[in-house]
């Protein structure tokens, strides 16, 4: 009787509360491995935005740099068109253009996918020997995605 007994008392596991665990294990890992391809994805959107404005307040710098008291002839830029429109584009907008347009396309990882940069001037804007200067940036294979940079620029500086 002593060794039917014993056979009750046995300590350990039983196949089922193995497959238990291995279930809820698999279960755990599995939203890790959910949550770690969000985040790759997050990071891969909050780089492209970073990139995005930068290349935003490099071309307003171009128009710092090179526009003297004309910004208005920067009006219209659409990299989206080659850099030909408007038309009638003469250095230094049309170099500038054409170097901002290889940068937003960049294939080294320094562009956006399908990036499209657009440049508004409006002179006199807020008041006069000011212009209102907007660059708009959109990129993405996917889901367009849009970041503005706005800023004001003194024109009476030659």
């Amino acid at each position: 009787m002593s060794g039917f007994m014993n056979n009750f008392n046995q300590k350990g596991f039983t196949l089922v509360e193995v497959l238990v665990a291995v279930a809820i294990v698999s279960v755990g890992l599995l939203a890790v491995a959910s949550m770690q391809s969000t985040a790759i994805k997050g990071n891969t959107s909050a780089r492209d935005a970073t990139i995005a404005v930068q290349l935003a307040e490099e071309m307003v710098d171009m128009i710092r740099a090179n526009a003297g008291d004309a910004p208005g002839d920067y009006n219209g830029i659409d990299t989206n068109n080659n850099c030909t429109t408007p038309a009638g584009l003469a250095d230094p907008v049309l170099g500038d253009c054409t170097q901002w347009r290889a940068r937003l396309l960049d294939t080294t990882g320094l562009g956006l996918p399908g990036a499209r940069g657009t440049v508004t001037v409006t002179d006199s804007s807020p008041i006069a020997k000011t212009a209102a200067i907007t660059v708009t940036i959109t990129w993405g294979t996917f889901g367009a995605r849009t970041i503005t940079f706005s800023t004001v620029m003194e024109t009476w500086l030659t």
